[in-house]
């Protein structure tokens, strides 16, 4: 039996996601849950398309798709965004009612302000702390792999990086960045390489401006990838966005383990002290927000 998959969310996103899932034919029963009824119609043509994919099936949903649901992808809304409070207030109702349903699967945030909409979701459901997460800065990560890979004419296997934090401000944690089994700080004291500091100072920027655009295409590709991945039974360490309890609980993209039945702990981060320091301002920020959305009042919103 195929897992199954629900996409939910604003019919543009949720289009664009379900193309690429038709091109990747991924072995996974598809199920469409559609904001509004008079977005059905919308799908009808994708629907058909689906009959030339060998392995991927497609079709509308209803409230029973919910229970037999191994993820619910939720894509992203169209711009400009609603406010974070109003989307926090939507996604309470969401939870809700995918509860309701028997929903038992894993919730996977797909766009803007994951870490914070995991960490809600996570707190509203009571579910696991591996059976939500988000695309964090996976998506980034995986940019930056296959930048440093051209860059130093390597396969992209060679490379291994590590960004955390958020999507929007990632830090790039260079003291774990390999080429190789050598770390990269090592690699470029070596008078050989033609690569240097200031390079990867380049490079930081250059993600980090990457970061503050739109990032649609790259996030879904990545999803793809991922699932490509889990579904051939290679579990993939990357940096998503999940919950992190604690004193101060929040969510928030570190390295984990995600697996077909969720993410697990692997072990903690480790950074040098200024990617630390970058870091934590990250959480800091992030804690504030989620702070400043538990004090905004919802009745009647």
């Amino acid at each position: 039996m195929k897992p199954s998959m629900i996409v939910q969310g604003e019919l543009t996103h949720a289009k664009y996601l379900l193309q690429q899932l038709l091109v990747a034919d991924l072995p996974v029963d598809c199920v469409i849950m559609a904001e509004h009824t008079t977005d059905t119609p919308e799908y009808q043509a994708l629907i058909t398309a689906s009959a030339l994919c060998p392995q991927f099936s497609l079709r509308m949903g209803t409230a029973a798709d919910y229970a037999q649901a191994t993820w619910l992808v939720l894509t992203d809304l169209e711009e400009p965004l609603p406010a974070l409070a109003d989307r926090i207030v939507a996604l309470r109702r969401l939870t809700n009612r995918i509860l309701e349903n028997g929903f038992r699967g894993q919730l996977v945030f797909t766009g803007q302000d994951d870490e914070v909409l995991t960490y809600f979701a996570w707190k509203y459901s009571g579910a696991a702390v591996g059976q939500i997460w988000g695309l964090g800065t996976y998506p980034v990560n995986q940019l930056l792999t296959y930048r440093l890979a051209d860059r130093l004419g390597v396969g992209v296997n060679a490379i291994q990086t590590t960004v955390v934090g958020r999507a929007a401000e990632p830090v790039v944690a260079w003291s774990r960045t390999y080429v190789g089994p050598t770390p990269i700080l090592m690699y470029l004291a070596n008078a050989d390489a033609a690569f240097n500091a200031e390079d990867l100072d380049k490079m930081e920027s250059w993600l980090r401006r990457e970061a503050t655009g739109s990032q649609t295409a790259l996030r879904y590709l990545t999803l793809i990838h991922l699932f490509q991945a889990l579904l051939a039974n290679q579990p993939v360490i990357a940096p998503v966005a999940h919950p992190q309890p604690g004193e101060t609980a929040l969510a928030v993209a570190t390295p984990v383990l995600v697996t077909l039945q969720g993410t697990q702990a692997i072990t903690n981060l480790a950074l040098s002290e200024d990617e630390q320091r970058a870091y934590s301002a990250e959480t800091t920020a992030i804690h504030e927000t989620i702070t400043q959305l538990e004090g905004t009042p919802t009745e009647g919103r």
